[in-house]
């Protein structure tokens, strides 16, 4: 389904417009790094509280209301950060666009409802990882020029509510309706906030509800490899920034060189189809993780932009696969009854993450600097690793 793969693209583009141009955003209105880290702590929280609401929601009443909604409100947060003149107002664009972090939670649960066997699923999920890394590029050079023209933060944000316009659109005009329909007419007639305050009261009961055995393993790795991003994506920034003064038109330079070499590794893995499915998924996974943290590592003792560069390459790699393997390991899991609440706990994690690194990840820079901090990214992946391999060796 072509229109699938095209909501998936419009929606790492609208996340990746915002990555090179945000920071430098928040210090133009007179935000501080701490000022930085709340507003991206408040938006994780919003997405904490609302991604499960959400996800357990569509299991009930389908996906395609919910996607539209989730669609219009990063759309209007998007505007709001247009219009900012102060940190009060990024705040709030911040927050309403964190109403629409669910996006991603349901087009994947869309795929599962759609295509109905693994192979299937393992089919869409291999092509779309080569969609996502153009639409990558396409976001963060384009963002990474504009921020340097004339009203040039403004017209990011502009493009990201553009973006995210034409997937409402597209999702309410050619999405196919969803096959379940609302159950009862008081569910129906009720508004979604409404549902949402219900639903919050019944989420915790539906995660006690999960097959937690089933998921245990992967969600084990993707909560470490979730924090380990996390710190790398909090810190990876500023180190750019302050010791090799990547910035502008330069960060779109550099992004393009690692998304060109990203997209060389997803037509590479493609050709090599038959290679990579007669490895087992669950080493496949392990080995990503042990290549992310030779990566974190390389990073770490960089001394000049062009080592930097070269170990920014080698993690696309490890990247690609778990960015790829992880969600499609976990979509094919699920089953018709909890594939909601299921994806949006695993997807829960990042924000999790979010809500929880940067203030720690900023006290620990303080004391001991970026570059202690970005290595510390290796420690969370290590402990999933070795957890998950002692979980799977209890079974056998």
């Amino acid at each position: 389904m072509n229109l699938l793969y095209a909501l998936f693209v419009l929606d790492i583009l609208n996340i990746a417009i915002a990555l090179p141009v945000f920071s430098a955003f928040v210090r133009s209105v007179g935000g501080s790094p701490f000022t930085l880290g709340l507003i991206n702590s408040s938006g994780a929280l919003v997405s904490l509280l609302w991604n499960p609401i959400v996800g357990s929601l569509s299991d009930q009443v389908g996906r395609k209301g919910l996607l539209l909604k989730c669609l219009i409100a990063s759309s209007v947060g998007s505007v709001i950060l247009a219009a900012s003149t102060s940190v009060w107002l990024v705040f709030v664009g911040k927050l309403v666009g964190s109403l629409g972090s669910p996006v991603g939670i349901l087009l994947r649960s869309i795929v599962a409802d759609t295509y109905r066997t693994s192979e299937e699923k393992k089919a869409f999920f291999g092509k779309n990882g080569f969609f996502i890394s153009v639409g990558f590029l396409v976001g963060s050079v384009s963002s990474g020029f504009l921020s340097e023209a004339k009203n040039g933060f403004a017209m990011s944000f502009l493009m990201m509510a553009a973006v995210t316009g034409i997937s409402a659109a597209l999702t309410y005009y050619a999405l196919t309706p969803d096959a379940k329909k609302p159950k009862g007419k008081k569910q129906t007639d009720q508004s979604l906030l409404r549902k949402g305050a219900l639903e919050l009261k019944r989420v915790a009961v539906d995660i006690k509800s999960i097959s937690w055995p089933r998921y245990k393993n992967l969600f084990i790795i993707k909560a470490g490899y979730d924090l380990s991003l996390t710190v790398f994506t909090a810190n990876v920034g500023l180190i750019m920034l302050n010791e090799f003064n990547i910035q502008g038109r330069y960060m779109g330079y550099f992004l393009l060189m690692v998304s060109l070499l990203s997209i060389a590794i997803n037509l590479l893995k493609m050709k090599l189809k038959n290679v990579f499915d007669n490895i087992p998924d669950l080493q496949l996974v392990i080995s990503g993780c042990l290549m992310l943290m030779v990566s974190f590592v390389g990073l770490s003792i960089s001394t000049n932009a062009s080592m930097f560069f070269v170990f920014m390459v080698v993690l696309c790699v490890p990247r690609f696969i778990l960015d790829v393997k992880l969600p499609e390991m976990i979509t094919i899991q699920t089953r018709d009854d909890d594939r909601g609440k299921v994806l949006a706990a695993f997807e829960n994690v990042m924000p999790l993450a979010s809500f929880l690194v940067p203030a720690v990840s900023e006290l620990i820079a303080e004391q001991y600097g970026k570059r202690i901090v970005l290595i510390s990214a290796t420690i969370p992946i290590a402990v999933s690793i070795l957890v998950a391999y002692t979980e799977k060796s209890k079974r056998q």
